[in-house]
């Protein structure tokens, strides 16, 4: 890493840095592209996932719909408390402190775990009340597929934590090529099962759940033996030998905490929405999992500058260069607008045959293709304001601000609006995918007038 040097702003309309700083373009760029390989990566798989179940029978697409949505919120706040402990990691290592951001990574992966264990324990015996909860009155034969996949999600948990944690801890340390190829092994490996266990041996919902179990099992395992290993800059030392350092958990939990409420609450507005959905019959949850499965595409791009965005506005704020964390702020914003233009525009034109490629009712996919233009459009102008924007604030440390607006319009604008406009202007599921949008731009007005009030700039974590 160079030397900080105070840089200013750059002009608005070029993409050049003027003076040389902490990160140069080819620095981001080498953080940026793995990141973005892997999540492409992500998503074309989990389209050929839902492509292949939709091969055993709507019901399947529908009752595993619930539990991705419930899966999702889990991951969340896993992945959350791990980009909290990694905005530690990232300014310890921006102010050159290597010992403590070894202590942090440590602490990180103990809490992590410990917690996803706990919540796995208690889902489990709690498992046949909660489903009945998330699902809601729906077909039997939906709510046997639920029943069957949420087995197999809850037994992954812990393995989701490790990942999500050496995933972080290596992006800290601007190697986000480690967390790219085994994320590539995990879906591959995903993608490889799941084709045998539904085409070759028939076991429809249940080869499903136990492909995506054995991969993140296997990943799992290997991260964690690999994030021990010295050669890192930082590694765990004796993983096996527990030494709390509860000066350094606290620490991490003061990010890391309102920022797994705030992805979880997030969540669950989503697992609230879904009971909404479901009252629109199966060709909507149909239609909502086929949305929801290649959504991603369209915001590829800015969730792979959200990540490096963290590594690099909290190594800028560990080394108190709060000036440059503006700077690369507004520069890596500008290349996700630019980019995310041009994939956004791509999935409009190829809306008609990526919907038609799935196996469902014509219904289902006449409502997917609107509710994808809607969303692909909407992305255009707001997704990077929405949701990269945050991200620097957070690695700044201005988790509470985030968490409070997020939630605010989440609650307010998504959750409200969804159900004016999709029961009381009976727009139905449509409704809902537009009330997603108004959340959008109320979220963009909230974190773009925060980050130019500056006052993110004087928190101090470290």
């Amino acid at each position: 890493m160079l030397n900080p040097i105070k840089a200013k702003h750059n002009n608005f309309i070029t993409f050049r840095l003027k003076e040389e700083g902490m990160f140069t373009n080819k620095m981001i760029f080498s953080l940026l592209v793995p990141i973005l390989i892997e999540q492409s990566i992500i998503v074309a798989i989990e389209i050929a996932d839902t492509v292949m179940v939709s091969y055993v029978s709507e019901a399947a697409v529908a009752g595993i719909s619930f539990l991705t949505t419930f899966d999702n919120l889990v991951k969340k706040v896993i992945s959350a408390l791990a980009i909290g402990g990694s905005i530690v990691i990232s300014q310890y290592i921006g102010s050159r402190e290597r010992s403590k951001a070894k202590s942090a990574l440590k602490m990180l992966f103990y809490c992590n775990v410990f917690l996803t264990l706990i919540a796995g324990i208690v889902l489990f015996i709690m498992r046949e009340p909660f489903l009945l909860l998330l699902t809601g009155n729906v077909e039997p034969e939906v709510m046997e597929n639920a029943h069957t996949y949420f087995n197999f999600s809850l037994f992954s948990y812990p393995f989701f934590a490790v990942y999500f944690i050496v995933s972080a801890g290596y992006r800290a340390m601007q190697n986000s090529k480690i967390p790219m190829l085994c994320t590539i092994v995990m879906m591959a490996g995903n993608l490889i099962l799941k084709y045998i266990f539904i085409f070759i041996f028939g076991w429809g919902v249940f080869g499903a759940g136990l492909s995506t179990l054995l991969s993140v099992m296997f990943v799992g395992i290997v991260m964690a033996i690999m994030i021990c290993m010295p050669s890192n800059y930082i590694y765990i030392k004796q993983i096996y030998l527990i030494k709390l350092d509860f000066k350094m958990i606290k620490r991490i939990m003061r990010l890391g905490i309102p920022n797994s409420i705030e992805n979880g609450l997030f969540q669950f507005g989503l697992v609230a929405l879904q009971r909404l959905t479901a009252s629109f019959g199966t060709a909507a949850l149909a239609a909502n999992a086929v949305v929801k499965s290649v959504a991603p595409i369209s915001y590829i791009i800015p969730s792979a500058f959200a990540l490096a965005i963290v590594t690099v506005v909290g190594q800028c704020m560990g080394a108190s260069e709060p000036g440059q964390a503006d700077m690369y702020t507004r520069h890596i914003l500008k290349f996700n607008y630019l980019i995310g233009l041009i994939i956004n525009l791509l999935c409009i034109t190829i809306n008609n045959p990526l919907m038609d490629s799935f196996n469902i009712s014509g219904e289902a996919i006449s409502l997917a293709k609107k509710i994808f233009y809607i969303y692909c459009t909407g992305a255009i102008f707001l997704y990077p304001a929405s949701f990269v924007l945050p991200n620097a604030l957070r690695a700044a440390g201005d988790i509470k601000y985030t968490m409070i607006a997020s939630l605010s319009t989440m609650f307010g604008a998504r959750i409200g609006l969804a159900y004016v406009l999709g029961k009381h202007f009976g727009l139905g599921l449509l409704g809902v995918w537009i009330a997603m949008q108004l959340d959008w731009i109320a979220r963009s007005i909230a974190f773009v007038k925060r980050f130019v009030l500056g006052k993110w700039k004087i928190i101090r974590i470290i």
